[in-house]
């Protein structure tokens, strides 16, 4: 990306990447290069749950969109989370297979792109990777909303609430990233995109401190934290009060299966959070230190660079793994999800005269 101190899962530069633009480079200090377990680890498990990515998402966008889960507020986030989550694991398999190639001496990716090509890719690039991160803040203060507010209907938890929400967030997403269309470009170089000399400062200052550290991770998580804390203590203060109360009365009712959703999607959210938290606790270290140590802080990069590379893959968890949370912990989905790949069957079983609805299916009905 044509910065020293883009060394995160959140822009995927490579080691070669860093040591080419940084200052040990232009001084000549000597270095040796970092052990590539890391790299390699990344390498093997980045395609692999890319794919399982790629199957799950699908899946997961299939029966959200189904006739009974569509209306839901929540389908409409958990829909557009699993189109950006794809987009992202396929621009990071992009730049893991760039990366292989840097390492072999040939930048066969971007090679032959031009200026607008460069500029596209990256704008694109990173609107991607934010949009999975502030989805799931949509998502948790809506489940906040419907846990504390269940029976107030808000903007944000109805079918054109939740849509216009979605677009809103794209659009200031959009508009924080417009910096990316007047910095970047191609570099001839070294045959790959970022910014020249002219906006290398500033454009690291926008990069790590605006996206990196406050829109990527510390305001999203900062916000997930606080709506999450917020509806654990109040489905603990619902538990407890339904003790007290007829098991049977509707209210209650209504209310454990609330729960039963919000405990799923506080799942999802958490995940989010445990997968990013390493990486980026590593790259906050290294980076200070680079800023306060200069070259001096080459020894600690070359330590830790192995350990990112590693928790880069398992960033990529974050991306990958919706549906299968999906399937563990929502009785819900599994249940639409068979509806939804056995209509076929059912709807031939229907022409026969001879089937006909179990209890459960008509009370669900």
């Amino acid at each position: 990306m044509g910065s020293p101190l883009e060394i995160t899962a959140f822009n995927n530069t490579t080691s070669e990447d860093i040591v080419n633009y940084s200052q040990y480079n232009d001084t000549g200090f000597p270095f040796e290069r970092p052990a590539e377990w890391g790299f390699w680890m990344k390498f093997v498990l980045t395609p692999v749950i890319v794919l399982a990515g790629l199957i799950g998402n699908t899946l997961s966008f299939i029966v959200m969109k189904s006739k009974t889960l569509r209306h839901k507020s929540y389908s409409h986030y958990l829909s557009a989370l699993a189109i950006f989550d794809t987009l992202t694991l396929l621009i990071r398999q992009v730049h893991t297979v760039d990366e292989f190639y840097s390492r072999n001496g040939a930048n066969e990716i971007f090679r032959h792109f031009d200026d607008f090509g460069c500029k596209i890719f990256y704008f694109l690039e990173h609107i991607f990777y934010l949009m999975s991160h502030w989805l799931i803040v949509l998502m948790a203060v809506e489940r906040l909303i419907a846990v504390c507010m269940p029976f107030k209907k808000v903007a944000i938890r109805k079918q054109l609430g939740a849509t216009l929400t979605i677009t809103a967030m794209f659009i200031s997403v959009c508009l924080s990233q417009v910096f990316r269309l007047i910095m970047v470009e191609h570099l001839s170089f070294s045959e790959t995109c970022g910014a020249n000399d002219d906006y290398l400062d500033i454009y690291t200052s926008l990069h790590v401190y605006l996206y990196q550290w406050t829109l990527a991770f510390v305001l999203p998580v900062g916000l997930v934290l606080s709506c999450n804390l917020i509806v654990l203590y109040q489905i603990f203060k619902v538990k407890r009060d339904l003790k007290k109360k007829d098991r049977r009365n509707r209210q209650c009712r209504q209310a454990r299966k609330n729960n039963k959703t919000t405990c799923m999607l506080l799942t999802v959210s958490f995940t989010f959070i445990g997968t990013l938290l390493p990486l980026l606790t590593l790259t906050l270290v290294l980076e200070i230190s680079v800023k306060r140590l200069g070259r001096d802080a080459y020894t600690l990069y070359k330590m830790l660079m192995p350990y990112m590379e590693a928790f880069e893959a398992l960033s990529l968890v974050n991306y990958a793994v919706n549906f299968y949370i999906y399937i563990l912990s929502g009785r819900s989905f599994r249940y639409e999800m068979c509806r939804v790949f056995n209509r076929r069957g059912t709807t031939k079983r229907s022409f026969t005269g001879r089937s006909t609805r179990t209890r459960e299916e008509v009370i669900r009905l």
